[in-house]
């Protein structure tokens, strides 16, 4: 409300341009169907405007706006803390007020909004409004329900919502950003009854992705039929979905209004430009905290709300070097001299949309083992981004139309209806209410046919084995090339490995617990029976491939390499059978040599990479492998009579594909050899307390705490020190980590490290721009982000993940850099430097999952998982320190107002429970029968039925046993 500009008029202003001079936003609006409902049943009309008092009583009390009536059940009052079922302390759970839906339009919308003329400006606002309206319909119909009956059991269609939406013109840091915030209530009236409940959110959550892209989408058609724009899709750097933004609005101008810089910290940038001139030095971690505290303090009193009038004149004179003329033509010039075609949803042939439906499956079960119709429904409106529609009706049509095809060309995990289902607990479509709307559970037939292959490989007892008199003996003498030998654990894990039979087989260790060196272990007692050569080294990345290499001495190649190879293997066989066929008939001669030489050279492809009876395939950070590639490493095992070694740990991170089949396996042979004694770090403490995380216990949060080893306060206070930390940590000779789950932070910490790199001296004053933005300069590390084996570096190439020292930078935009570790030297091409490099200060923690350093610095927030955490965590020697950001909010460019700090330990102990682990499609069929005949649910359906329907007094009545 802070934000609303206070007009002299009374009532609501008429039209956009009453607030172009008035300092602040437009009043909040009511909107949706649940408006009917208030005001003892006289309702709201939609448009109204927010008042203060209305805005209270409803997020305040859940109170009706207008007479102050309680809507529903008033929230009782809760204590800080609850005793649970089993005498456990556990925080209560807090009464959620509503919802906050943002629609923000894309950049290049925005940008064109803030530069176009009044009438153009006011007629893309008027797009934005009639696309978030139309997609709060959509929610109303599709997504916004409540639950009734005890846990939940029934999922009831409501009569609407009731909604505030507030507009803005601007990002938090100044620049363009159109953007509405629907504060939707968190009471609705259930269609059964009138009566006032919850919303449901779980069913809002599962839908919020569907809904963006279909405002996104909504919102594209509707300028385009009015303003004739057309729209370009751009390749984002890390993701394979493309960005669609308006044509003819440059990637420049937007970035340059893409800003994160505010007032707080530009002033303290000038404060820390004074000390270091006063001081002779830059000011520590600690002191640049106290200098943010007082620019904040400094630039409170004049924090104003500013009139849009004068945000567009900021706007135009920013953007002028960037187009070159007249802001208000450059913004007119936007429009297409065809008009594009509009498209209605009976346009597209059923053989189309079907056509569609099979690429959007095979999109989302490339990246989910399980998924819902809300998945797929997402998938179908990115994928119908390119066309344009008539109406939001045709939009949403055919993307529900793709996506129901979609389904049926899958296999769904949930059970369906059992029994009767009276038609009172049916929704009007015919579907159960005692099933949430689209939150049926679907995989693919080939995935569970995958697991099913995997799980048979797992248990078949015929692969080759190393005799248990040898593997003793081994496990029992220092490693080849070392002189310490294996710990008790690690010897009777080597043991069990190679005696076992099993086709596949699994090796589960903690992190820190040594599992490279048990891989060591393995091949010294392999090869002492099946002989060199008989070790098969695999790996997810190839920079993991070469950490594997250097553990256990053996040749190893990243597995999507691997698996192109095996499928070239049938070409290699037919070729080499050609040219024994032609050498049998040959004569001697120039010709029959060189015939010899090409079969020699197809026969050693062949050799290289087919496997043979007796050999051993590891597979290291298997956890990390997508389940298909694990299945066709396996397949090709079994067929060569060979046997598969899974190397990782189910409680770190999952791959990018659809995964979860080291946990299935891992489940599946609960007498699998495990490591659980954690040998990497030199703290007691820290060994046990690394466990606990792993497990999810929440209480070891406070160890944590207790040993010091947690900072907290905001995101650029977080990020001076973690940098600080790791900047002492290098100048005292130790190898550092600075590690966050998300790439903006470390993108942020690498220009940190870099900045202050630049100021000591410490690289060149040469520089080129990165594809994110980066500078780089001779002497900064940076870090290569794409395989490529023609750049050939001493014994090896170019690898994603490798970090290297830039040494020269040619005018061409080449680069030549050293290897961070010492030695071989590449030549990187203007285009590969362009854009496949990154800094290399910091990392991810996928990107760290792996690796060893003395120390590591963690960025940690509300939306960090208990994966990404316990990577982060278990990465150093000498310690972890976790820096959690306890004013965290995931859209800070469209946030509003101060910053609400949380408890650090609260922060931390829900990242510690909150799994993000991939599960495979047949532990989450397993689980989905289980909750569907769970005793509770079928006596919580059976009370909802007798509620529903009156039984005839005739009517048999059940007796209890």
């Amino acid at each position: 409300m802070s934000s609303v500009a206070r007009l002299d008029e009374a009532g609501p202003a008429a039209g956009l341009a009453a607030y172009y001079a008035a300092e602040g936003t437009p009043p909040g609006r009511f909107l949706g169907a649940g408006l009917a409902g208030l005001a003892n049943g006289a309702g709201i009309p939609r448009g109204t405007e927010v008042t203060e008092e209305a805005l209270w009583r409803m997020l305040g009390l859940l109170q009706d706006p207008v007479t102050g009536e309680p809507l529903g059940q008033i929230p009782r009052t809760q204590p800080a803390t609850v005793i649970d079922r089993f005498g456990r302390t556990r925080k209560a759970h807090k009464t959620v007020a509503g919802f906050d839906l943002t629609f923000s339009a894309p950049k290049s919308v925005s940008v064109a909004w803030a530069l176009a003329d009044d009438a153009t400006r006011a007629r893309i606002y008027a797009a934005h409004r009639r696309a978030l309206e139309a997609v709060i319909a959509y929610g109303e119909s599709q997504v916004f329900a409540t639950r009734l009956g005890k846990g939940g059991v029934v999922q009831e269609d409501i009569r609407g919502i009731v909604g505030a939406a507030f507009d803005h013109w601007d990002s938090r840091s100044g620049d363009p950003q159109l953007h509405t915030h629907v504060v939707v209530l968190n009471r609705v009236q259930a269609v059964s009854d009138g009566n006032w409940r919850t919303l449901d959110s779980k069913a809002l959550f599962r839908a919020a992705v569907g809904m963006s892209e279909l405002y996104n989408g909504i919102l594209a058609d509707q300028l385009t039929a009015d303003l004739g724009w057309t729209w370009t899709p751009e390749q984002r750097r890390r993701s394979a979905e493309p960005k669609w933004e308006v044509a003819g609005v440059p990637a420049e101008l937007r970035d340059h209004f893409s800003q994160r810089t505010t007032a707080i910290e530009a002033a303290k940038d000038d404060l820390v430009t004074t000390f270091t001139a006063n001081h002779g030095r830059e000011p520590t971690a600690r002191e640049v905290i106290q200098l943010r505290q007082h620019a904040t303090l400094t630039t409170r009193e004049d924090k104003h709300l500013r009139p849009l009038r004068d945000l567009i004149t900021e706007w135009r004179d920013r953007a002028h070097p960037f187009i070159g003329q007249d802001p208000q033509t450059w913004a007119a010039n936007l429009t297409s001299a065809t008009a594009p075609t509009l498209r209605a949803a009976h346009d597209l042939d059923d053989g189309i949309v079907r056509d569609v439906a099979k690429v959007v499956l095979a999109k989302v079960a490339d990246k989910r083992a399980t998924f819902t119709r809300a998945n797929l429904f997402a998938e179908a409106l990115r994928e119908l981004h390119g066309v344009r529609f008539a109406t939001p009706a045709d939009r949403t049509t055919v993307a529900g139309k793709t996506a129901t095809y979609a389904t049926e060309l899958a296999v769904q995990l949930t059970p369906p209806d059992v029994g009767r289902v009276p038609d009172g607990l049916r929704r009007a479509d015919g579907t159960t209410e005692f099933v949430a709307r689209d939150s049926e559970v679907f995989a693919t037939q080939e995935l569970l046919d995958a697991e099913a292959r995997l799980l048979d490989a797992a248990a078949a007892e015929d692969a080759p084995v190393v005799p248990a008199a040898t593997a003793s003996a081994i496990a029992e003498q220092p490693l080849p090339g070392r002189t310490h030998h294996l710990s008790a654990e690690q010897a009777a894990a080597v043991t069990a490995t190679v005696t076992s039979g099993r086709r596949v087989d699994l090796l589960v260790g903690a992190a820190g617990t040594g599992k490279s060196t048990a891989m060591a272990g393995v091949r010294a007692a392999w090869e002492a029976t099946h002989g060199p050569g008989s070790v098969v080294g695999l790996a997810p990345s190839a920079a993991a491939a070469e950490v594997l290499a250097d553990a256990v001495g053996v040749p190893t190649e990243n597995t999507a390499k691997w698996i192109s190879e095996q499928d070239r293997l049938p070409e290699l066989k037919t070729k080499a059978d050609e040219y024994a066929g032609h050498l049998a008939r040959a004569y001697p001669s120039p010709a029959t040599r060189r015939l010899e030489k090409e079969a020699y050279a197809v026969q050693a492809a062949y050799q290289r990479w087919a496997l043979r009876p007796g050999q051993l395939v590891i597979v290291d950070e298997a956890s990390m492998a997508g389940t298909f590639d694990l299945d066709r490493i396996a397949t090709a095992a079994t067929d060569a009579g060979a046997k598969v070694l899974l190397v990782g740990d189910w409680a770190q991170l999952s791959p990018v594909q659809a995964g979860g089949a080291f946990k299935l396996l891992a489940d599946a042979q609960p007498d699998a050899p495990a490591l659980h004694d954690v040998r990497r770090f030199r703290n007691e403490w820290e060994r046990d307390a690394s466990l606990d995380l792993r497990a999810g216990r929440a209480s070891v949060a406070a160890m944590y705490a207790a040993q010091g080893r947690v900072e907290s306060g905001t995101r650029e206070d977080m990020v001076d020190l973690i940098f600080d930390g790791w900047r002492q940590d290098v100048k005292a000779g130790q190898t550092s980590l600075m590690l966050a789950a998300d790439a903006d932070t470390v993108r942020d910490l690498n220009a940190r490290a870099r900045a202050h790199r630049v100021a000591a001296g410490e690289v060149g004053d040469t520089e080129i721009r990165l594809g994110d933005g980066s500078a780089v300069g001779v002497g900064d590390v940076v870090v290569t982000r794409l395989n490529r084996r023609a750049l050939v570096t001493g014994s090896g190439w170019v690898k994603n993940g490798d970090d290297w020292i830039v040494r020269a930078i040619d005018e061409n935009g080449s680069m030549r850099v050293r290897r961070a570790s010492g030695g071989a030297v590449a030549v990187l091409p203007a285009d590969y430097v362009a854009e496949n490099l990154e800094l290399g200060y910091a990392t991810t923690a996928h990107r760290a999952q792996g690796r060893t350093v003395d120390t590591a610095h963690a960025y940690v927030t509300a939306t960090t998982g208990r994966e990404p955490l316990y990577v982060m965590s278990t990465r150093g020697r000498e310690s972890n320190r976790l820096y959690i950001d306890t004013a965290f909010d995931p859209e800070a460019a469209t946030s509003h107002g101060e910053d609400i700090h949380s408890d650090p330990i609260e922060v931390l102990q829900v990242a510690i429970t909150t799994s993000g682990a991939d599960l495979s499609a047949t532990e989450t069929r397993r689980m989905e029968e289980t909750a569907a005949h769970a005793p509770r649910r079928v006596e919580a359906q059976g009370a909802a039925m007798l509620r529903r329907v009156q039984l005839p007094a005739d009517a048999p009545r059940a007796r209890p046993l």
